[in-house]
């Protein structure tokens, strides 16, 4: 079983899928030749193929927790959508001038000299691509107490990411744009509803750079598989800016009690850093 923190920290350094260009085939995907954006022999739009799914806990783990609405521990992902579009390979519904900005960032990457975002500069990842990471997250949930309402709490691995998603009816009016937004939620049924916006648009949509406008918003479904192994995250996009209409990718979390979050000091081995006209070369 591969741990996938062993495929190093350069992966999520760079985005943009410029990672590849420094690891094996076996640590993640390259970019996929002749599989063009538009299904056509244009090299320069190849797109990144989806990495492998490795599966479930090893045998003798802990078994899950099978109440539906305890998300308590750790969970990997471990294949990862480089084009998150509404499937593995599909651009997201861009309007013409947001397609053209997409069409760009790849031809930078397959030329070699891939446009700096924010995880090239140890920034967030934004949301939904920050879910996409292959790296462990933890789930912490807690009650409403003290005045304040009951949170579900994700800690990533990645970056060291903190997602707070509040139990709450409403949004609050004080908090500005950032990185992942702001997230309140509320159940329906058996699934975790979270609404996300206040997002900033120094972030991407996925790996290949697909762009977003600060009327991004997402809502997100969550919700364990009937065996408990998984969780299924349903993350609906809507942008009037940049997008035609909105989509819905989605993410599949399996539960892995023998993997623990470790520290990810991004500015470490952040080895190829950003010029100052926002470009990034792979080493």
């Amino acid at each position: 079983m591969q741990d996938p923190r062993k495929l190093g920290r350069l992966a999520l350094g760079l985005g943009l899928g410029a990672a590849v260009l420094g690891m094996s085939t076996s640590a993640l995907a390259q970019r996929d030749v002749g599989r063009n954006l538009y299904n056509g022999p244009d090299h320069t739009l190849e797109i990144t193929a989806p990495s492998g799914d490795t599966g479930p806990a090893p045998a003798g783990s802990k078994p899950p927790n099978l109440d539906v609405k305890d998300f308590n521990g750790h969970w990997v992902n471990f294949g990862i959508k480089h084009l998150a579009g509404p499937a593995a390979g599909v651009p997201a519904p861009l309007r013409p001038k947001y397609l053209k900005l997409l069409e760009k960032r790849m031809r930078d990457t397959n030329s070699g000299i891939p446009e700096g975002d924010a995880s090239t500069q140890c920034f967030p990842h934004g949301t939904p691509r920050a879910i996409e990471s292959p790296y462990p997250v933890e789930v912490i949930m807690t009650p409403a107490a003290h005045g304040q309402p009951a949170q579900v709490t994700i800690l990533m691995e990645t970056l060291h990411n903190i997602r707070r998603l509040y139990l709450t009816d409403k949004h609050n009016a004080k908090m500005g744009e950032s990185f992942l937004g702001e997230s309140i939620a509320h159940w329906e049924g058996d699934d975790l509803v979270v609404h996300t916006n206040k997002l900033n648009t120094r972030t991407y949509l996925d790996d290949e750079g697909t762009t977003h406008s600060t009327q991004e918003s997402v809502v997100e479904h969550i919700h364990k598989s009937p065996d408990g192994k998984k969780l299924i995250v349903l993350s609906t996009v809507t942008d009037p800016v940049t997008l035609y209409h909105p989509y819905t990718t989605r993410t599949v979390l399996h539960w892995r009690p023998d993997i623990r979050n470790q520290e990810f000091i991004c500015e470490e081995n952040n080895r190829n850093g950003v010029d100052e006209h926002g470009i990034t070369t792979a080493k």
